[in-house]
């Protein structure tokens, strides 16, 4: 007699990152603390199982770049778990999470994390957006000079009623 039959998964990883750390989100759904998660300099491994014990979540990642093992945070639900992975070397943007260039399945992009390696941290975007919209040149000409182009909106409106016909009419 056999025992239930356990499938062996890859949980679903999002990634973002930023030029001193990496988010990491591995997926991985009714598995809060049957789990084993080691974290080394340049690999991530992962096992688990749910809590029907039909499911084993296994995962290993060979990293492109090397993490502080001793800096990392982490935050567990029973939906997932979310890493905050401290970069060794602060720099440029890594061109992909894995060392190998093979495109893996259970792994996307966090574009929800994500910001592109020009953008900066501390940016507020709302005073950006602002900026930009002062700086546009619009009509050609610039904003508050003398050479505005008059706008037919700025004329005095007729009365649309004369007082006098209104009491003729009564």
């Amino acid at each position: 007699m056999t025992g239930p039959t356990v499938m062996r998964v890859a949980p679903t990883v999002e990634w973002a990152q930023r030029r001193d750390r990496i988010f990491l989100t591995i997926n991985v759904r009714d598995c809060p603390k049957n789990y084993k998660l080691d974290i080394d300099n340049k690999k991530i491994t992962f096992s688990g199982n749910n809590e029907q014990g039909n499911k084993e979540y296994v995962l290993d990642l060979d990293l492109y770049g090397a993490v502080n093992k001793e800096k990392y945070k982490m935050l567990a639900s029973d939906r997932s778990i979310q890493l905050c992975l401290t970069r060794v070397e602060e720099g440029e943007y890594w061109p992909r999470l894995l060392e190998t260039k093979i495109k893996c399945h259970f792994l996307k992009t966090d574009f929800n994390k994500w910001k592109d390696e020009d953008e900066t941290d501390d940016e507020d975007e709302s005073a950006n957006w602002e900026s930009m919209m002062n700086n546009m040149n619009i009509g050609g000409t610039e904003l508050g000079s003398e050479d505005e182009i008059a706008d037919s909106d700025d004329d005095d409106l007729p009365d649309l009623e004369d007082d006098k016909d209104i009491e003729k009419l009564e």
